[in-house]
């Protein structure tokens, strides 16, 4: 009997010590898919000079040197998703974007006011638009 009982404890002890990562992981995945950083009710465009480009996973970014009405420069940021979509639908890879090209960003504004944004669609300096929402999920 006594046997019995120590193998049903460290049954239930193996199942909780194993669920134990899902569980402590669960809600930031489900947080990262929300979306709800940025305002998909508005939309902005902003052109600027790339001064940094990561083709990295889970999503790609995009740093550009904006200059502002007032005339001083801002560092904005686009997210964009991640590597397989961006390579698999318009081919682009860590070499897409240099630094010093001249791009405008197209997408959902960050709703605590903050110089970032959901990219929708890239325009290229020479006119090429590229909606990157286009890519399937």
């Amino acid at each position: 009997m006594r046997r019995f009982m120590i193998k049903q404890v460290l049954r239930q002890l193996v199942a909780v010590v194993s669920a134990l990562p899902l569980l402590l992981f669960a809600g930031s995945l489900i947080a990262h898919h929300a979306n709800s950083a940025y305002d998909r009710t508005k939309e902005i465009s902003v052109t600027g000079t790339v001064t940094k480009w990561q083709f990295i996973n889970p999503h790609s970014g995009i740093w550009l040197d904006v200059e502002s009405s007032t005339g001083n420069t801002l560092e904005w940021s686009g997210e964009f998703q991640g590597t397989l979509d961006l390579y698999r639908h318009f081919r682009w890879n860590k070499n897409t974007f240099k630094t010093g090209d001249v791009v405008t960003l197209i997408g959902y504004p960050a709703r605590n006011g903050g110089a970032t944004m959901s990219t929708r669609k890239v325009v290229f300096a020479n006119g090429q638009e590229v909606d990157v929402r286009s890519a399937p999920d």
